[in-house]
């Protein structure tokens, strides 16, 4: 069958974009999880890890590197609209999680936030970001928090307001959108899913990708990164996150498996690093290095290999650590 060509204007027809999508078709800057040009926002109560998981993916859009046991080439500029504190105060945080030597990360100066929340409209509090992102020639954005996009008075919950900030964030390239949740009610039980954000109900129908973070104990140094919505890529089971208190990080494994990465370590070397990263008292730090010997790679095959030298006992990695499953994990969530 031969399709015939009609004579129409570039871009009018299906077949004119397909072929614009064949000759430059969406990529996935982190697989599966940021869409190139797509908007997205990131959900979920207080204190679930949302701001750090939001700077480790600035930083390995910048500098290159593993995010969620995804490989990143790095290189892009991106930049952080902190709308909920000041740059002051946003600043300690940022000592903590770049000690030494900070990506060429930017961030929206204080004059320009103040720009931002004095505007009487969300169509002018985005123009302020986009002008400043079009400015310093950004390739992702991310925006913390949504409710910062909204003025004074307005009614998150109107459908009309939140479609039309998330056609104005169309304007920024590719954009990530912290956003709350709901708060749970004493005597009822929290709920998961994308009907859980603050606001519209738009807020789950327009972002081209929504995630969320889950964190049951707040005790306990991990979380769960859920994959709530996607237009396109695959949504994955949810994933356990570990915060590393001294690397100030958050690890998608075993939360042993980062450090023998660096190294092969004898156990009680293993233990004391789980006081002084994860809070875990001896007990609990045993527990889970007997765990280490279950976790199994991709293929099947254990991931981590026990060798005994007189009366000490070393671990060192024996397969690659991706996507790790195994009966070890179970219970890594308890604090104590």
């Amino acid at each position: 069958m031969t399709c015939a060509t009609p004579h129409t204007s570039p871009g009018r027809t299906v077949a004119d974009l397909i072929e614009q999508a064949i000759r430059d078709p969406l990529k996935w800057l982190v697989l599966d999880i940021l869409l190139e040009d797509g908007t997205h926002v990131l959900h979920g109560h207080e204190e679930t890890f949302k701001t750090m998981l939001t700077l480790q993916l600035h930083e390995v859009l910048s500098k290159g590197g593993r995010f969620m046991l995804r490989d990143v080439p790095g290189g892009l500029t991106t930049g952080i609209a902190e709308l909920e504190m000041k740059n002051r105060q946003f600043g300690q945080r940022l000592a903590r999680f770049f000690p030494t030597c900070a990506p060429d990360i930017r961030v929206l100066p204080d004059s320009e936030r103040r720009r931002v929340l004095a505007a009487a409209t969300a169509k002018d509090r985005i123009r302020v970001i986009a002008d400043w992102a079009v400015s310093e020639g950004l390739q992702f954005v991310s925006i913390d928090s949504a409710v910062k996009l909204f003025p004074p008075g307005c009614d998150l919950n109107k459908a009309d307001l939140a479609s039309d900030v998330f056609s104005q964030l169309q304007r920024l390239p590719a954009v990530w959108v912290i956003a709350h949740d709901r708060k749970v009610l004493p005597g009822y039980e929290g709920k998961n899913g994308n009907a859980e954000i603050v606001g519209s109900g738009r807020f789950a129908q327009d972002p081209d990708v929504i995630h969320q973070m889950v964190r049951e104990d707040k005790r306990a140094p991990t979380a769960v990164f859920h994959w709530g919505k996607m237009r396109d890529g695959e949504k994955h089971d949810p994933m356990p996150l570990f915060f590393d208190k001294l690397d100030y990080r958050l690890y998608p494994l075993h939360p042993f498996l980062h450090l023998l990465e660096q190294r092969a370590m004898l156990g009680r070397e293993l233990v004391t690093e789980a006081e002084r990263r994860y809070g875990w008292k001896e007990r609990r730090a045993r527990d889970h290095l007997k765990s280490l010997i279950t976790l199994l790679d991709a293929s099947g095959k254990p991931c981590v290999g026990e060798n005994i030298e007189g009366h000490s006992k070393w671990y060192e990695l024996s397969a690659t650590a991706v996507a790790v499953r195994g009966p070890g994990l179970d219970g890594l969530e308890s604090p104590g």
